[in-house]
């Protein structure tokens, strides 16, 4: 098998971070790493990948795409992770994906695995699903009907791998709404003199090429997770070209079939893992921190009803019956092994605990959440080993565009951002150095 894997790049010294958190990478990967890969473990984790492309996504995977995956299945390759719950993404996330990807190109041969939670619901974060569109000055969460792609009310708590993509009647609505916010908002910036001549007819041409993207993914992937993570794909396609066959996009959910063992020794082990949430809640108490938990959880395993696909946390040995009545609807259910494992979702403890023993060589993260002392702790604990080294990118960029709040906005999306910039200017200004907060204006802006 040949695998195309590039030599690592020259690395400016304004670079020094990127670097370093290549180095650790590298080092875990060889001593620590080596205790937890197995060559059956990493053609598990190609052959899911490839599939995924081809059966799910169905994208048309270049040479070098095709090279990357069949890399996956080498013990050499290095994997750094960078996870985020199923939306259409901020720049925020656009970065931290990016900037994974730069520590990636510094190594020999490494790969980016980007996990997109595809068990998340549309009532989790409801501006996950927001187009992001502001309005005559006023930021996106200040907007009375903020455009978004709509799942409706009754399927709210359905998780994205269960529900279809958007239709195109739908996309072709949310594509007349944000038509009407651009028309406010160019009418806006033009009162004071602000926008370059031709800044609307820029704004309609890529507002048809980002819905073309959008209706193509929907026509062509079955559920709406898949859909959330095809988009991605494309939309980083466009920012990097060929370079963006280096990240590998993945649903988060699925990828638990790999590591069922782990789960179940994690849920063997639900009294320790227990004790470690509350003690390390407590001592978060103590420092004034907002804490892992405020109440004990019987399991490390959310399960997902059959019936009206709510979740609850629920104790459950792999290997027996899980027999449990929905708290929401009533429902009863009994399910056996294997088809039981098709309604469990472990929670993010026991999910990246699992989850490093497929390889993973670092993890990026984007602030110091509560349960990453609980990972840490859990897996030295249950797996006798250090978990792979975290880096954490808590850079913010800033966007101002066409209707923005003049101070611009922390949270802008990816797709309102790309009607205003061209993909490969936006991501050159994402993967400024590791500790600038990257502000970005719209090239549809006058100077000034």
């Amino acid at each position: 098998m040949s695998v195309l894997i590039p030599t690592a790049v020259t690395v400016p010294e304004s670079r020094n971070v990127e670097r370093d958190a290549a180095t650790k990478s590298r080092a875990y990967h060889d001593s620590a790493g080596k205790e937890v890969v197995s060559e059956r473990r990493c053609r598990a984790l190609a052959r899911f990948a490839t599939e995924f492309y081809d059966r799910r996504m169905h994208v048309h995977a270049s040479s070098e795409s095709r090279a990357v995956l069949d890399s996956l299945a080498d013990p050499d390759t290095l994997l750094l992770e960078m996870a985020h719950d199923g939306q259409l993404p901020h720049l925020g996330i656009v970065r931290l994906v990016l900037k994974t990807h730069d520590i990636a190109r510094i190594d020999r041969n490494a790969v980016t695995l980007y996990l997109v939670g595809n068990h998340y619901t549309a009532a989790m974060r409801p501006d996950n699903l927001w187009f992001g569109a502001p309005l005559k000055g006023r930021s996106p969460e200040d907007v009375k009907h903020p455009p978004k792609v709509r799942v409706g009310k009754a399927h709210a708590h359905t998780p994205f791998r269960w529900l279809p993509p958007p239709t195109a009647h739908d996309l072709e609505e949310l594509r007349d709404q944000i038509a009407d916010f651009v028309s406010n908002n160019v009418a806006h910036e033009r009162a004071g003199h602000k926008l370059v001549p031709d800044a609307e007819d820029r704004i309609e041409g890529r507002l048809k090429e980002i819905f073309s993207l959008l209706t193509v993914a929907a026509r062509d992937v079955e559920s709406f997770g898949d859909w959330l993570i095809r988009v991605q794909h494309d939309l980083f396609r466009r920012m990097l070209g060929a370079e963006a066959d280096r990240i590998v996009f993945l649903p988060m959910a699925d990828l638990t079939d790999l590591v069922r063992p782990e789960l179940t020794a994690v849920e063997e082990k639900a009294a320790e893992v227990g004790a470690i949430k509350a003690a390390v809640s407590a001592e978060q108490i103590a420092r004034g921190e907002e804490p892992y938990q405020r109440e004990p959880q019987p399991s490390v395993f959310w399960v997902h009803c059959p019936t009206c696909f709510r979740r609850t946390r629920h104790p459950w040995r792999p290997g027996t019956v899980l027999d449990f009545t929905c708290p929401i609807c009533k429902s009863h259910h009994a399910l056996t092994s294997p088809d039981a494992w098709k309604w469990i979702m472990p929670d993010i403890v026991g999910y990246e605990v699992a989850l490093f023993r497929l390889g993973i060589d670092g993890w990026v993260v984007g602030s110091h959440a509560p349960y990453h002392p609980v990972i840490e702790q859990t897996y030295a604990r249950l797996f006798n080993i250090e978990m792979p080294p975290k880096f954490f990118l808590t850079s913010v960029p800033v966007f101002r565009g066409i209707g923005d709040p003049q101070e611009g906005y922390r949270r802008t999306r990816l797709l309102r951002a790309l009607l205003e910039m061209e993909p490969s200017a936006l991501a050159a200004a994402l993967r400024a150095p590791w500790d600038e907060h990257p502000i970005i204006r719209s090239e549809l802006l006058a100077p000034g």
